[in-house]
């Protein structure tokens, strides 16, 4: 069987990606779930300048999954291109690198894709328009189809690479966004981000995280990212989906690709058994075995016939 797949014309040696924020810059999992193994992983987000995060705490557990207020904190684009890619392409030579991108305007965005656009190593870029726990920027993109329109448009001219776009779950029209972005070219959309969420201790009788709002992951989040990928594709059969939110078994991943995903990130999974992605690749191929599929192609979107 074959387990390979393609977003657009990126080819993939399998569907697993990891998600971005959760994986650090790949090096941190070397000898835990090796960047090598993935089909691709998306290293953590990076801004223009360094961004020193939210106030702490930054994360908590809650039923069914984790609430996150990193605040995309990074060390910058600079360090990004002289160290971290250098230092990840060293240690895994054949892994496919995924850059998320990070900024507070338009501008800043377009930067970022025209800085990281001469770096070999990187194969396709992944716009962080929806992150729910920074004051400001990529979730202003993430909520209006227009802004989302122009922010990929403009991305899209200047990126040598392909546009992936992190479609927020949030929003009252997710199809609406994912529209608005594949008019306006984008290679690829991922489904979905986390849920703004938060979690008040009753002791101190205070919120628990120090920026009071945080991101909701993990597999409470599952049946929701799923829903919005599900209609997304129904939507947009032709536009190349990648299924984000709550993966944490090869069962959940195999839904994704039945509703229509071509890919599956995994991301607070990890954080439990950072073997998550090998779980998942053999499932996968015990499940492709059993029902007599040949190829990702064979079942995906296959939840949508109707007969």
């Amino acid at each position: 069987m074959n387990t390979s797949t393609k977003i657009g014309n990126l080819e993939l040696k399998n569907p697993f990606i990891a998600a971005s924020g959760t994986y650090g810059y790949g090096v941190e999992y070397t000898d835990l779930s090796p960047a090598d193994r993935w089909g691709a992983v998306i290293l953590k987000s990076v801004s223009p300048k360094p961004r020193p995060g939210n106030v702490p705490p930054r994360c908590c557990e809650t039923d069914c999954g984790m609430i996150n207020s990193i605040g995309l904190a990074n060390e910058g684009l600079e360090v990004y291109m002289k160290e971290k890619i250098p230092a990840f392409r060293k240690a895994f030579p054949g892994a496919t690198c995924i850059a998320s991108l990070a900024g507070e305007t338009l501008e800043e965005f377009l930067l970022l894709a025209e800085k990281l656009s001469e770096m070999p190593e990187i194969k396709a870029f992944e716009l962080n328009i929806s992150c729910p726990n920074v004051a400001k920027g990529g979730m202003h993109f993430g909520a209006d189809g227009n802004a989302s329109c122009q922010l990929v448009r403009e991305c899209k001219k200047i990126s040598k690479v392909p546009v992936w776009v992190k479609v927020t779950p949030s929003t009252t029209d997710p199809v609406g966004v994912a529209a608005a972005c594949a008019e306006a070219g984008a290679d690829a959309v991922v489904a979905t981000n986390t849920i703004p969420a938060m979690k008040i201790d009753v002791r101190r009788c205070r919120p628990v995280l120090g920026n009071i709002f945080g991101g909701l992951s993990g597999p409470a989040i599952f049946p929701a990212s799923l829903r919005i990928a599900y209609l997304i594709h129904r939507a947009l059969p032709e536009l190349p989906l990648i299924g984000c939110g709550g993966v944490d078994c090869g069962e959940k991943a195999v839904q994704f690709i039945l509703a229509g995903c071509s890919a599956v990130e995994i991301g607070t999974a990890t954080f439990r058994n950072p073997g998550t992605e090998q779980l998942c690749l053999e499932y996968l191929e015990k499940y492709m075995a059993e029902m007599k599929f040949g190829s990702i192609e064979d079942f995906r979107a296959l939840a949508h016939r109707t007969n």
